[in-house]
């Protein structure tokens, strides 16, 4: 996952330099995620997790005129951990969660100092299950991400952002699991 973050961000970067129009600027942010919630099945029993995993995004994209943007993302949402609550049980299970996107982002401004932005693109979302038995599995799938958010221009190089993102979801009932995030974070614009 990885991998083809940094292949596509490397990409992007070599094509936004010889394409770039004249107003072009280009940024990077990173951003704190709230981690969500995960419930697990247990011998029948709906367990939730026991700890809050960090949840990080990084992210950077190509500014093409004043309303509009590409971007690159990943996100890496950290791991859920769950115990079984049967007594004398050892039984333990973990979730983990990533996701890689790239997405047209639209601003509006609000003024001198705020601005309005949305995000639509696709999501490449990866889910790997452990437990303490040895069974694992990975789950990959794509969907179609949107976001919007609030942009605080701190500085000409330097803004404050909170954002909404949801990345799509998979399964159904209680095997569902849905990657949507409130975050908040910061962005350089070079």
């Amino acid at each position: 996952m990885r991998t083809i973050f940094l292949t596509a961000a490397t990409l992007l970067a070599a094509v936004s330099a010889h394409a770039a129009p004249p107003f072009a600027e280009h940024y990077v942010g990173i951003n704190l995620a709230t981690p969500g919630e995960a419930n697990f099945a247990i011998n029948g029993r709906s367990v939730p997790n026991d700890n809050r995993p960090r949840a990080l995004k990084i992210y950077g994209g190509l500014q093409f005129t004043p309303a509009w943007a590409a971007e690159l993302g990943y996100g890496d949402f950290g791991t859920w951990r769950a115990a079984d609550p049967t007594p004398g049980s050892a039984y333990r299970a973990e979730m983990s969660s990533q996701v890689v996107y790239a997405a047209a982002r639209g601003t509006i401004p609000l003024g001198d100092s705020f601005a309005l932005f949305s995000k639509f693109g696709l999501a490449l979302n990866r889910v790997d299950v452990h437990d303490s038995v040895g069974h694992s599995s990975r789950d990959t799938y794509v969907r179609p991400m949107a976001g919007v958010g609030l942009e605080w221009r701190i500085s000409t190089q330097v803004s404050a952002v909170v954002e909404y993102a949801y990345y799509g979801s998979r399964g159904k009932g209680s095997d569902r699991l849905t990657q949507q995030k409130a975050e908040g974070g910061l962005v350089f614009k070079f």
